[in-house]
């Protein structure tokens, strides 16, 4: 902090002091880049669209994900269905999100990336399947 700021800072406190009111102060001395990670939920649609006329949702994951973090998450079930899904959020301008996933569902297979911004719905479409992902900031208010 410069010694004009200071000047400020002090004046305005004696001010306040002898005016007889209550001030709170926040220097942010030290702190001038601190680094602060977002949360985001990252929320999957995958659809079984091996027939046109009769689109199935197979799986509705939704991953909680720190900023500059991978998180992963698998899907097994009985029926030789089985999901794997990683994400990685990179904070900047924009904040992008890339999803990988990998989708095995009988004799089938399909694996794909998905590159979408905070906020926009990517969708893509492989092997039969099709894939959506929404990627939005996760609340800081948790009533």
């Amino acid at each position: 902090m410069d010694w004009a700021k200071l000047n400020t800072v002090l004046l305005t406190g004696f001010l306040a002091l002898t005016a007889g009111c209550q001030l709170t102060l926040s220097s942010g001395l030290g702190n001038d880049n601190t680094a602060t990670s977002g949360n985001y939920i990252v929320a999957l649609q995958l659809t079984d669209a091996s027939d046109p006329d009769n689109p199935v949702v197979i799986a509705t994951p939704k991953i909680t994900v720190i900023a500059e973090q991978e998180a992963s998450m698998s899907i097994g079930e009985a029926n030789k269905q089985f999901i794997e899904i990683e994400v990685v959020i990179n904070e900047g301008e924009p904040t992008i999100g890339t999803t990988e996933f990998s989708i095995i569902k009988g004799d089938r297979r399909a694996s794909g990336k998905i590159t979408a911004l905070v906020g926009q719905a990517a969708e893509l479409q492989t092997g039969g399947f099709r894939i959506k992902v929404l990627i939005e900031p996760q609340s800081a208010n948790r009533d």
